[in-house]
């Protein structure tokens, strides 16, 4: 960890003593849930009573849900980074201070009472080096030098691609270290067995980001982070919520393969409407991803998916107006293009044609998801064309 990253995480030790109260912002995938119970088991002990709002996206009508509550202390774990703009605003409006732990593509943005505590910030690569969860664990290791959350960002960081590294690295070597964790296997055949539960990393993020996002609106989220905190994973309520999103997925399959994928010059894409209802809409970045691998998909087109969005954030409240979901990824070769920087970042892209119809997105190189209104679906497609063609000139 170099110093100007330690120096950073050492400053949010002054802030913590300004507050007894808070409120813990975090995503829905594995690696949100346990940077989500990282950071909680961090207030717990350092006396700050906290809630715990688990959200799926951030756009300007969610952070100013989340900030109207007045002075507080805010912490975003997962989630933030890209949207800190709106953060600083609604600090600027509201009052109190904010923390943000994230590893995605981070925005710029000042404001004296925000820490903005992004690896990408200080040298590191958000999609190789650092998980949302290990920004959350090395910021407890350098508050209160323990080591027993060690294990959490291990499963958190199972959605990076390889064998862990860097910042990633010394969350794995500090739960080995703690007796939590085993390295099975080597190179880049390495992966990571969590001892006690007996399972791999791989296996415990599924089951967690089953939870956390198919089961979404039936209070997963806050479940998966108690559990988590006592070091345990809610067995029973993982094989409901995968068993559901087995019949979604399929549903859905069926849906794509019965309708087909729409086309334009740079992106091919799909609706769902209402068939995901009920669930969280992280779902659709797993079925997104999932389609990038199949064969009767076109190589050099982006995919992108769209579904109704429902506007009730469990345990905050409700937005106003009708949106829309939506998730893009590449297929393997257009990946690969993006990686040789022939073609333009999926963040890029979901960003500026986000904003281009009124809407916001975050993401990586090579994924990103956001928010837009309800029918500007088709005006996304053009603006999302125009910015490739504009890359390719």
């Amino acid at each position: 960890m170099n110093l100007e990253y330690r120096e950073a995480l050492g400053r949010v030790s002054s802030l913590l003593k300004e507050f007894r109260e808070a409120l813990l912002i975090f995503h829905d995938d594995a690696d949100g849930l346990c940077a989500g119970a990282i950071l909680s088991l961090l207030l717990d002990r350092v006396g700050i009573s906290h809630r715990l709002i688990c959200v799926e996206k951030l756009s300007p009508e969610i952070v100013k849900l989340i900030h109207s509550r007045g002075e507080g202390l805010y912490l975003y774990a997962d989630i933030g980074s890209g949207r800190a703009d709106l953060i600083a605003r609604a600090l600027e409006r509201f009052g109190g201070a904010a923390i943000i732990l994230d590893h995605h593509d981070p925005v710029e943005a000042e404001h004296p009472r925000l820490l903005h505590l992004n690896p990408e910030l200080y040298g590191y690569e958000g999609e190789s080096d650092v998980s949302g969860s290990t920004a959350a664990y090395l910021l407890v290791r350098e508050v209160l030098g323990a080591r027993d959350a060690a294990w959490m960002a291990v499963i958190g960081s199972a959605e990076i691609p390889g064998e862990l590294r860097k910042l990633n690295r010394i969350a794995l070597e500090d739960a080995v270290s703690s007796g939590d964790v085993e390295v099975v296997g080597e190179g880049s055949g390495e992966s990571y067995q969590v001892k006690f539960l007996g399972k791999s990393w791989k296996e415990l993020s599924s089951t967690l980001s089953a939870i956390g996002s198919v089961g979404y609106y039936m209070r997963g989220p806050q479940e998966a982070v108690r559990h988590l905190k006592n070091r345990m994973i809610p067995e029973s309520l993982a094989a409901k919520f995968e068993d559901l999103r087995r019949r979604k997925f399929a549903q859905a399959f069926a849906l794509i393969a019965k309708t087909g994928m729409r086309r334009s010059r740079w992106a091919q894409w799909y609706h769902l409407g209402d068939l995901f209802k009920g669930l969280g809409s992280k779902t659709i970045g797993t079925l997104t991803s999932m389609l990038s691998y199949r064969k009767n998909i076109d190589p050099d087109r982006y995919i992108i998916g769209f579904m109704n969005f429902e506007p009730e954030i469990p345990e905050l409240g409700r937005i106003h107006g009708s949106w829309i979901k939506l998730s893009i990824r590449a297929p393997r070769k257009l990946a690969g293009l993006v990686e040789r920087g022939s073609m333009p970042p999926i963040s890029d892209l979901a960003i500026k044609a986000s904003e281009m119809v009124g809407g916001s997105a975050d993401g990586h190189k090579f994924a990103a998801s956001g928010l837009i209104p309800a029918g500007a679906e088709d005006e996304f497609i053009r603006s999302f064309d125009g910015l490739v063609g504009e890359f390719k000139t």
